[in-house]
């Protein structure tokens, strides 16, 4: 007889439920039950392009006090990986180097600093001055016009269609919000 042996049949296992035993006592605590805890997902893996090349400076240059070093390789840096207004930002500023902290005086506004110099761009700049063994980086936005500088509002001719605008409440309100002044006023009421 030449036929196989029987295969063995296969059960799926049995599962129990665990009883809980009440506590006899009050001050006894409740025994904790058995918890069966899910199998996680294997996490999909993740196609990216790779880094951009840092250039790498030689050792004499990493230990150099000037600041066109930093720079010059934040600056190529980012030119390397496409952000050219984070690079021209960068290229236009006054670097300074204490203590192995580089300090970059922007021309940006507050406002435009973070927009401009992104996280992934800051992350590039970081990872260029890291390579020449300078440890921080601390972004400065550029100066406001100090007060004294600011030109002065010339006076105004009482009844001329700008004392009018000026006296609109809209205008007013305008003014309030977005801190405006108003450059030019066109009369068209033909009192002229």
């Amino acid at each position: 007889d030449t036929s196989a042996p029987p295969a063995p049949i296969l059960q799926p296992p049995v599962e129990t439920t665990p009883t809980v035993r009440l506590p006899e006592r009050a001050s006894e605590p409740p025994p904790i039950a058995p918890t069966a805890l899910p199998i996680a997902a294997a996490p999909e893996p993740s196609f990216e392009p790779p880094a951009p090349e840092l250039p790498t400076p030689t050792p004499q240059a990493a230990l150099s006090a000037d600041p066109s070093v930093p720079q010059k390789s934040a600056v190529e840096a980012l030119q390397a990986a496409r952000q050219s207004s984070a690079a021209d930002a960068l290229d236009t500023a006054t670097w300074t180097l204490i203590e192995g902290e580089a300090r970059v005086q922007t021309e940006l506004s507050p406002t435009m600093l973070p927009a401009v110099l992104n996280p992934a761009a800051e992350k590039i700049v970081r990872a260029a001055l890291r390579s020449l063994g300078i440890s921080k980086l601390t972004l400065l936005p550029g100066a406001s016009i100090p007060k004294a500088v600011q030109k002065k509002p010339r006076t105004v001719r009482t009844g001329s269609a700008q004392a009018k605008a000026l006296e609109h409440p809209i205008v007013q309100q305008a003014q309030k919000l977005f801190n405006a002044e108003i450059q030019t006023v066109i009369d068209l009421s033909g009192d002229n």
